[in-house]
């Protein structure tokens, strides 16, 4: 079973809401990042299932700690090394402002441009300057409202590159299209919009 697959098979669990173990899947998130070291991928998704597990799923009360310190390893592992991929930065930037004391980080009270979330934000976007979705998350956090809502509404086509990449990122691209789509919704509900057409995602199998 490749890695895709083995987190996959964690991600399953997402929503359920049910208390367990994540003893078990520790271990193999272990296993699987001390094999693939320098896949950028694979830390990316890794950050992302621990992110979740922590804010989103229920754990056992003792687990806390040990979730919580292999989540702050990966983030610091991860970004002394990634930290000059695009890719990396346009993901962890992004989850960064979601309890950001979550990865040993106190941004909370800074203005938006010393936080390190926006920071990797504007690199991403610095260098990938024709990069529609990498310039939808830089404006979404700089609330340029305006832009932003027309940017998402591209994003949202299938036929649009970006969404197409975003499918093939599994939880974390789907985490993202979730978040345009909810962000595009509430715009055009507030505006009241017209809905030309339903802009729905795909389902992420990968």
């Amino acid at each position: 079973m490749d890695w895709k697959a083995e987190l996959i098979n964690i991600e399953k669990s997402f929503g359920s809401h049910q208390k367990h173990s994540w003893r078990a899947d520790m271990r193999i998130i272990r296993h699987l990042s001390n094999g693939n070291k320098n896949d950028v991928e694979l830390s990316i998704r890794v950050i992302y299932l621990l992110h979740n597990a922590l804010t989103e799923e229920d754990y056992l009360e003792v687990e806390h700690g040990e979730l919580s310190a292999l989540l702050q390893k990966a983030f610091n592992k991860s970004f002394k090394k990634f930290s000059n991929n695009a890719e990396y930065l346009f993901f962890i930037g992004k989850i960064l402002y979601i309890d950001e004391w979550l990865f040993g980080i106190d941004d909370e009270k800074k203005p938006l441009k010393e936080k390190l979330a926006f920071q990797m934000q504007l690199k991403s976007h610095e260098m990938e300057p024709d990069n529609m979705l990498f310039e939808w998350a830089l404006i979404f956090s700089e609330e340029r409202f305006g832009k932003a809502v027309i940017l998402a509404k591209e994003l949202l086509q299938e036929d649009n590159q970006w969404n197409q990449w975003l499918q093939e990122k599994g939880f974390p691209g789907k985490y993202i299209l979730e978040e345009i789509q909810d962000y595009y919704d509430s715009c055009r509900a507030f505006r009241k919009m017209p809905a030309k057409q339903s802009l729905t995602t795909k389902s992420i199998e990968s």
